[in-house]
C-alpha cells in the first residue's frame, strides 16, 4: 500500500479548520431575520380592551418632544405639557429654548409645541398599515436620562383618561422587547417621544406604558396625521434594527430632533 504523504494529511486538516472558522464567522455575522408578521392591525372596535389612565392635577414635569417640520413645530404629549405655565426645550446642561403650547388636541394625548428654534423634521409614516408582530422603537428621555426601549406591536386598545382632563381615544400596544441597559423600573419622561417603525419613520408617539405588563402604548397614527399637514420636504430615514436602535437614538438626541421637555407650573 502507497502511504500517503504527511504534508498531504496536514493540508487536508487545515482545509477543514479554516473551513469550519469560515462558517461560524459568516454564522455570527449573519443578519438577525425579521420578524414573522401576523395579519394587518384590524381597525377600531367598540369591543377594543380599555386602558384606563389617571392624570393627576398640574405640577411641573419633564418630558419629550420631537420635531415635525422644519419651522419649529414639535409633537408631544398633552398631559405633558396642557397645564403648564412655562415650557421649555432642552438644548443641554442648563440651556433651554423657550417654547409655546401652539394647540392641544381634545381627543387625544397629543400637543404641538412651536417655537423659533428650528430642527429637521422626521420622517413619518401615518398611512401604512401596520402589522401585529412588527417591531417598534421608542426614543426620548425616560427618567429625564436619554434612553430607549423597543417593542413588538401586540394589538390595539382605546386608552381612557380620568383626572384633569377627560379622553378617549384609539392607541396601539406594545410589548416591551429591549430597553437601554440599566434602566429598570418606569419609563416615565419618555412621554411624547417619537415611536419608530423599523423603516425608521414615525407611526406614532409614546402616551403611557403599564411597568407591571410591560406595555408601552402609543397614539395612533391617525391621530397626529389629523393634525399636521404632510411633509412636503422629507428627510431621509433609515432602517432601525435591535442591534443599532440605540445609537440610531443617540444620534437623533444629539442632533436635537428629540429633544427633553421641562414643565414648569407655579
Amino acid at each position: 500500500m502507497r502511504k500517503i504523504p504527511d504534508w498531504l494529511i496536514y493540508l487536508v486538516v487545515l482545509t477543514v479548520i479554516i473551513g469550519n472558522v469560515k462558517s461560524r464567522v459568516s454564522t455570527h455575522d449573519a443578519a438577525v431575520p425579521p420578524p414573522e408578521l401576523g395579519p394587518a392591525l384590524p381597525n377600531v372596535r367598540p369591543s377594543d380592551p380599555r386602558v384606563l389612565v389617571t392624570i393627576g392635577g398640574p405640577a411641573s414635569g419633564i418630558g419629550t418632544a420631537f420635531a415635525i417640520d422644519g419651522q419649529g413645530h414639535w409633537f408631544t404629549a398633552r398631559h405633558v405639557v396642557d397645564s403648564c405655565d412655562q415650557v421649555g426645550l432642552r438644548l443641554d446642561g442648563r440651556r433651554f429654548v423657550k417654547v409655546k403650547v401652539a394647540k392641544i388636541s381634545p381627543r387625544t394625548d397629543v400637543a404641538i409645541l412651536t417655537s423659533r428654534w428650528k430642527r429637521p423634521p422626521l420622517d413619518r409614516d401615518f398611512d401604512s398599515t401596520r402589522k401585529i408582530g412588527e417591531r417598534g422603537f421608542f426614543v426620548g428621555f425616560p427618567q429625564g436620562r436619554p434612553g430607549e426601549a423597543a417593542g413588538k406591536l401586540i394589538g390595539r386598545r382605546r386608552m381612557v383618561i380620568h383626572g384633569r382632563y377627560r379622553s378617549s381615544e384609539p392607541i396601539l400596544a406594545w410589548s416591551e422587547i429591549g430597553r437601554t441597559r440599566g434602566l429598570k423600573g418606569s419609563l416615565g419622561g419618555l412621554s411624547g417621544g417619537p415611536a419608530f417603525s423599523r423603516a425608521g419613520k414615525v407611526i406614532g408617539l409614546v402616551s403611557a406604558e403599564s411597568p407591571r405588563r410591560g406595555r408601552i402604548y402609543t397614539a395612533a397614527p391617525t391621530s397626529l396625521s389629523r393634525l399636521v399637514p404632510p411633509l412636503s420636504d422629507r428627510a431621509p430615514s433609515q432602517p432601525i434594527t435591535l442591534a443599532n436602535y440605540g445609537n440610531r437614538a443617540d444620534r437623533l438626541r444629539r442632533t436635537r430632533r428629540v429633544v427633553q421637555v421641562a414643565c414648569v407650573v407655579k
